[in-house]
């Protein structure tokens, strides 16, 4: 409380083993109590290039946006882009394409009209 009150933060790096596939290794830390903000950085494979992604798992207080983010590291500073929102498993090590709505409802239009064919 001492260094909120004087308008002061204090930064824990934690490096965790990419390995052990733990994507939240600070929780297991039993640390994760003590911080306000838990934010990872991670590589993650998609189709062949790896890309730098970024998961704000906690901030105390806050509604914060919990999807993953791609972010490039530029000589103006850290940008954040828009969600991997065409992927999913990023996080596992085994990314995949996730299924978008219209691509749904174009497979179930296509199922219902084959279905109707050989009815």
């Amino acid at each position: 409380m001492l260094l909120k009150a004087k308008c002061l933060g204090s930064l824990l790096i934690w490096e965790s083993d990419e390995r052990s596939h733990q994507s939240n290794a600070l929780a297991d830390g039993g640390i994760s109590f003590l911080v306000d903000c838990i934010v990872s950085l991670k590589p993650v494979e998609i189709e062949s290039t790896i890309r730098k992604a970024l998961v704000v798992w906690k901030m105390r207080g806050s509604d914060h946006d919990k999807r993953l983010r791609q972010y490039e590291i530029t000589s103006h500073g850290i940008e954040v882009s828009s969600p991997f929102s065409d992927y999913e498993g990023l996080l596992t090590g085994s990314p995949r394409r996730s299924m978008t709505e219209d691509a749904a409802n174009n497979w179930a239009m296509a199922f219902a009209k084959n279905k109707q064919e050989h009815s």
